[in-house]
């Protein structure tokens, strides 16, 4: 019989495919920017890292985007970006399924309250299969970069870090769980997590 009774998934790279280049790409024909820029001025600046802080709502978000890029940059534009550079992995969904029948479920990503508000539209799947254990760092103040987020979440949810399992495809996140004291599997893909699972007597 496993020792492990819940188990916490991410979601980009694990339960969705994500692709960031396409992101970019997209984000630059809508916006007539350069990707280099997007990806300088957003995403290696500090930016997006303050809204998976929590230290910025949406609005300020957009408006910091729109300023940093020199262009009117729209809620719609940012949020069509997201959803198009993702597509849900329909055999992880399933295993997740699976495993909600036998043992508890949750979600936890590193993203801004964006993604949260439109969370039905760019990831239907999420919600009905995870219920209120759907966690985003910039809304629910859990954050993977730190070995605190783990065990605030764990707290939150009543659940023990020896008999929890964390699926995630970042070796730093997985790092920050190890030292958070859970049981961790950096996701490489379906099988190798399957035969994880039938390690652990969850299969």
């Amino acid at each position: 019989m496993s020792d492990i009774e819940a188990v916490l998934f991410d979601m980009d790279g694990v339960l969705y495919a994500y692709d960031f280049e396409n992101r970019l790409n997209l984000l630059s024909d809508a916006l007539g920017v350069p990707t280099p820029d997007i990806k300088e001025k957003i995403f290696s600046s500090g930016w997006e890292d303050k809204s998976d802080n929590g230290d910025i709502g949406v609005d300020e978000y957009i408006a910091g985007i729109s300023e940093r890029l020199g262009v009117d940059v729209t809620l719609r534009q940012w949020v069509a970006a997201r959803k198009w550079a993702m597509a849900p992995e329909p055999m992880m969904l399933d295993l997740a399924r699976q495993l909600s029948e036998s043992h508890q479920i949750a979600l936890l990503t590193n993203n801004g309250r964006m993604l949260f508000d439109h969370i039905d539209e760019v990831a239907p799947e999420l919600r009905p299969l995870f219920g209120e254990r759907l966690f985003v760092s910039g809304v629910h103040g859990f954050n993977k970069e730190r070995a605190e987020g783990f065990v605030s979440i764990l707290d939150h949810l009543g659940w023990d870090a020896a008999t929890t399992l964390f699926v995630d495809d970042s070796p730093r996140y997985i790092s920050q769980a190890d030292e958070a004291g859970l049981v961790t599997h950096l996701f490489v893909g379906i099988e190798g997590l399957r035969v994880r699972l039938g390690q652990l007597g969850l299969t």
